[in-house]
């Protein structure tokens, strides 16, 4: 079992990463797409008017694949300190989690979709994309809650 001075440490150094990563996540979203499904589905699928190259699905997967592994294992090791956990029920670290998964598999994977002339893949993009940010600011909370649980103790 892990000592809990090391357990506090660790879980003090991932809020810092986790919260790092949803700031820095947001302001590149937007910066780079932009904030409504319209502006996402032109950068993906171009625009002559505004000389906007559409993406290539080659170029789009090899953006995709090192964010699905990435992402994946940033979900996978934050979520290992729940695992330490018993003041959150089994059910809402699942649903957590597979959220996380669902939301970043459905944002990473969209802009293929748009690239098929499909305006509903842009939809889904912007919303998975703050659904994923919205459960990470969840896991946050969670990880920060069960931190200050750990300093009393």
């Amino acid at each position: 079992m892990i000592s809990p001075r090391l357990f506090k440490l660790l879980l003090f150094f991932a809020l810092g990463l986790i919260s790092l990563q949803l700031l820095s996540g947001i302001w590149l979203f937007i910066e780079k797409y932009g904030l409504t499904p319209g502006e996402v589905y032109l950068y993906f699928a171009g625009d002559e008017a505004n000389f906007i190259m559409a993406k290539s699905v080659e170029g789009l997967l090899e953006t995709a694949v090192p964010h699905f592994v990435a992402v994946s294992a940033t979900i996978f090791v934050y979520a290992h300190f729940l695992l330490f956990t018993k003041e959150i029920s089994e059910k809402r670290k699942q649903l957590l989690i597979f959220g996380l998964f669902l939301t970043a598999l459905i944002d990473i994977f969209s802009p293929l979709g748009i690239l098929y002339g499909c305006e509903l893949f842009a939809w889904l993009k912007v919303l998975s994309f703050w659904g994923f940010e919205i459960l990470m600011g969840v896991l946050l909370y969670m990880l920060f809650s069960l931190y200050l649980l750990q300093k009393r103790a």
